[in-house]
């Protein structure tokens, strides 16, 4: 009203494939305004990691208040093992105000299929061990399965009647 404009912020949050994230991460090599985010776990990080890239584990409890004290106009790429874990960390970092992030589809096992480097060059992820969430997942369906039996056990016994020792063979009543 007086000349006053608010700026808007323009927001830039998306997925991107392992390829494309290469080609921003080699462009943005000397800058400092690019960073690497890898959401996946102490463990997983250790075993296979980006150059340049900080672990900061999604499952953590402190991991928003990790990103709360975060540049929010700097571009972060975020990344894990399969891309679940980075697609949420993506979603909230938007929520919080993150001016451009990036997640990359796929993850680390879509990065080294496209034969993309990585700065721990190990003999690659063990396509065996999941993500802990889908690990959470099968968790749950196995305790499920496990009380179903158990609660379709109980119901096939038959009752035991309170009498029952009363009217046995050799009782005195």
């Amino acid at each position: 009203m007086y000349g006053l404009a608010k700026k808007e912020e323009i927001q830039l949050s998306k997925d991107i494939f392992p390829s494309e994230a290469w080609e921003l991460i080699s462009k943005n090599r000397k800058g400092d305004d690019l960073v690497i985010i890898d959401v996946s776990t102490p463990r997983e990080y250790k075993n296979l990691h980006l150059d340049g890239a900080i672990n900061m584990n999604l499952i953590s409890r402190f991991f928003k208040t990790r990103l709360d004290v975060m540049n929010k106009n700097r571009t972060y790429v975020v990344y894990c093992k399969v891309g679940g874990r980075s697609k949420i960390a993506r979603k909230l970092m938007q929520q919080l105000g993150f001016r451009t992030v990036y997640n990359v589809v796929g993850g680390t096992l879509l990065w080294e299929e496209e034969g993309l480097p990585f700065t721990s060059r190990t003999e690659g992820v063990n396509k065996f061990s999941f993500c802990p969430f889908f690990i959470s997942i099968i968790t749950f369906k196995k305790i499920k399965k496990v009380m179903h039996n158990v609660l379709s056990r109980i119901e096939k016994k038959p009752y035991i009647r309170a009498n029952h020792f009363y009217n046995s063979p050799g009782s005195f009543f």
